[in-house]
């Protein structure tokens, strides 16, 4: 009886302790597909590049910089701690404090839009 007692607790304190992420579809591993620019109308194409944005929590990691999120109705809200390089190449234009409209979100792809461009990933 005392080590169903104590196995119940250990299991009692190991579920209460874990952060549970609530990210649905948004959580994950996201290839950056294409960045189209809203002023210029350019597309850059990025399908052969190695550019990541990595959702977990409410963190988000960028080329290897990293920031938090906030995802509230249709809208993604994106404040990066560092800054990668090249910033723009991952779609951020504003990376201190930007907010993306939610185009497109399911478990396979998203849609993301700002002022400044249109993202189109797709999960890895």
């Amino acid at each position: 009886m005392k080590r169903i007692f104590v196995l119940m607790m250990a299991g009692l304190l190991f579920a209460a302790c874990q952060k549970e992420d609530d990210n649905g579809d948004l959580g994950g591993f996201w290839k950056l597909l294409e960045v189209e620019e809203v002023q210029t109308g350019r597309v850059i194409d990025t399908k052969d590049d190695d550019r990541f944005w990595s959702i977990q929590l409410d963190l988000l990691d960028v080329g290897g910089a990293y920031g938090r999120f906030q995802h509230v109705g249709d809208s993604l809200f994106v404040q990066m701690i560092y800054v990668p390089q090249n910033a723009a190449s991952y779609g951020l234009y504003n990376p201190k404090d930007e907010r993306f409209g939610v185009n497109h979100l399911d478990r396979n792809r998203m849609e993301l839009q700002s002022e400044y461009a249109i993202l189109k990933f797709r999960k890895f």
